[in-house]
């Protein structure tokens, strides 16, 4: 299992700070980087320049709304980017929330028949660019999952525990037609700490807002969690390496590590674990 930073810096950040955490991702030794894309930077654009100065990583989309870039203009966006880092991006899109979608400015179309149709039109765009990218799709619950396997070449999930990999995306892979390689992207808050009840209590705080939108109220239903801090990957080293060895052990084979801490003390732990680990993946394959 390959372990990567999966930030939400591409929403809150400056540019700079961006370029500087996807350079310190490929510093760690850690396999790639998931920039999440709502408002802030275009998480395209950063990714073409941090990714020239950030070699050897892979550099994805955690994700891309539909809503907010027709196919072709999204495909030719990605060519591009696709070009300037040597082929390392890895394209993941998502029909996004209702709320997040309308507070742009934006219709919300049905969620399914949106996703299928917009994959079908991205796929003739993707034909159509000099350097075109995979697509995953962001999908935590049932019926995403299944057009994920069916016309995706991989599924990136937020708020999903072992329980939903195992449940839902697996069962989902073994009607999968296609032969070809698939990727599942799972993606959590993780901080190594000596103060797991605080640093639950603050991942709630920073993160828990989203616990409301309804894909994540049925994930969570499904995890038997109160909310995202539940599921968080959260404790002593070997706690945390536990978590990570039962996301690999259920098909994982990709864990986008979100770092989420309250203090500095905590915050160099994570990364040093999560290096570690990386390390240790590398070694593997």
């Amino acid at each position: 299992m390959r372990i990567a930073l999966h930030s939400a810096l591409t929403n809150t950040g400056r540019l700079d700070e961006v370029v500087a955490e996807v350079r310190r991702t490929a510093e760690y030794g850690l396999a790639g980087y998931w920039a999440a894309m709502v408002a802030g930077q275009d998480a395209l654009t950063v990714l073409a320049l941090a990714g020239r100065e950030a070699p050897g990583i892979e550099l994805g989309t955690a994700v891309v709304p539909m809503p907010l870039r027709p196919p072709f203009a999204l495909a030719q966006q990605a060519s591009t980017v696709q070009e300037a880092v040597g082929g390392r991006l890895r394209l993941g899109i998502g029909t996004s929330h209702e709320a997040i979608v309308t507070r742009l400015g934006e219709p919300w179309p049905p969620p399914l028949p949106t996703a299928r149709r917009y994959l079908a039109d991205l796929a003739v765009a993707m034909g159509r660019v000099a350097h075109p990218a995979p697509v995953l799709l962001g999908a935590v619950n049932p019926a995403m999952v299944a057009l994920a396997a069916a016309a995706a070449t991989g599924v990136v999930t937020w708020a999903a525990g072992v329980r939903t990999i195992r449940e839902v995306v697996l069962p989902a892979l073994a009607e999968r037609i296609d032969p070809g390689p698939f990727r599942v992207v799972a993606s959590l808050p993780v901080c190594v700490t000596d103060d797991e009840a605080a640093a639950r209590a603050y991942i709630d705080k920073a993160l828990g807002a989203n616990d409301r939108f309804p894909s994540y109220q049925k994930v969570l239903r499904r995890e038997g969690a109160s909310g995202v801090a539940a599921l968080s990957l959260v404790g002593s080293r070997d706690a945390v390496l536990r978590q990570l060895d039962a996301f690999e052990a259920c098909g994982v084979t990709d864990f986008g590590a979100h770092p989420t801490v309250a203090n500095e003390r905590d915050a160099e732990r994570t990364w040093e674990l999560l290096a570690e680990r990386a390390a240790g993946s590398a070694q593997d394959r």
